[in-house]
């Protein structure tokens, strides 16, 4: 009995001095990992960056200096300006198009605390930084849900609506809030190693673009890398990975449909992020009519299938462009009520 408590015992001692000395050295090593990739990468030379709300937003512009209805494009999680590049040079052929960082991604300034209203209140800020009135706001993904609440705050703003892959609707998915528990120096040697494989990266790009992705080539991979690798992307993905997904509620999101702007709904029919009945749905919330099924495409139809994208917004433009004056003609002369009418006013 007694050598059977002393090898037991001994077991549990030999057990507690791996376990610590595992433990001291994956701190060791991660404390060498971060420190090695301390020198985030500045921006790159050459960005445009309007004042808004006090911070700088990176944004760019494509095509003709104005149009009736300029397009704003609003990207989605973990994205940035560059991944509407595709879609913003087709539509630049006839249109003044503009897309920005919003707050927390890209090279726009990381400040705030990244809520729906406050990206809400950024695109506000932005419209009139850049003297953008009525335009057709398309919202993809997590953008989706910035241009529901925005237009629930200004209803008489925009001229039309585009929900691209995102259903704009809030909602709360296990383990948020998760990353703000892992201490450090693991979080940040996490972090960084996952944003710098270039594998990894590659290969969840390739997943969510769908199974007629362009090829990801290195310079694709560091357009994804590099705005995660700057000063403040931690902490503001820590900050945002807090938070349920930006957006609105299923209420709200009806409210939106009742405004009575143009609106068009476009998904990929391989959309893993989603229902299979989730674009018919949000078109039947924002009263769109049928959705645009994009066959082929996954959850970056922006990035796979631009041409298709740009040609439903362009459909939408219009539509817009030519319902406005033929509304105009019967608009009374008494107090104004809907979006087309204020729109016929300002012309």
């Amino acid at each position: 009995m007694a050598r059977h408590r002393r090898a037991k015992g001994l077991l549990r001692r030999t057990l507690l001095g791996i376990a610590l000395g595992g433990w001291g050295a994956l701190t060791l090593v991660s404390w060498v990992y971060v420190e090695e990739t301390n020198r985030p990468p500045a921006p790159p030379a050459g960005l445009t960056y309007v004042r808004t709300d006090g911070y700088r937003t990176r944004y760019q512009a494509w095509g003709p200096a104005t149009s009736p209805h300029p397009v704003v494009l609003v990207h989605g999680a973990f994205e940035s300006t560059a991944y509407w590049g595709p879609v913003a040079q087709r539509l630049a052929a006839t249109t003044h198009v503009e897309a920005y960082d919003l707050a927390g991604y890209g090279y726009t300034q990381r400040v705030g605390r990244y809520t729906t209203e406050d990206l809400a209140n950024q695109l506000a800020a932005f419209l009139a930084a850049r003297h953008l009135r009525h335009p057709v706001l398309v919202g993809h993904s997590l953008g989706a849900g910035v241009i529901a609440r925005f237009v629930l705050d200004h209803p008489h703003e925009a001229a039309g609506l585009v929900f691209l892959d995102g259903d704009g609707i809030s909602v709360s998915y296990p383990g948020t809030g998760l990353a703000s528990w892992i201490p450090n120096p693991y979080r940040t040697a996490l972090y960084r190693y996952a944003v710098r494989n270039d594998w990894l990266v590659g290969t969840f790009f390739r997943l969510a673009c769908g199974p007629d992705c362009p090829p990801v080539t290195p310079r694709v991979v560091a357009i994804i890398q590099r705005p995660l690798e700057t000063a403040g992307a931690e902490a503001a993905m820590v900050a945002i990975s807090s938070r349920p997904i930006v957006g609105v509620s299923v209420q709200q999101l009806r409210a939106v449909g009742r405004l009575g702007i143009p609106t068009t709904v476009i998904f990929g029919r391989q959309d893993s992020s989603y229902a299979s009945s989730a674009a018919a749905l949000t078109a039947r919330h924002l009263q769109a009519g049928a959705p645009v099924m994009l066959a082929r495409t996954g959850h970056l139809s922006l990035w796979s299938h631009p041409h298709q994208v740009a040609h439903a917004i362009a459909l939408l433009e219009r539509r817009v462009a030519t319902a406005v004056p033929r509304s105009c003609a019967t608009v009374s002369s008494g107090r104004l009520k809907t979006t087309k009418e204020l729109l016929c006013a300002a012309k």
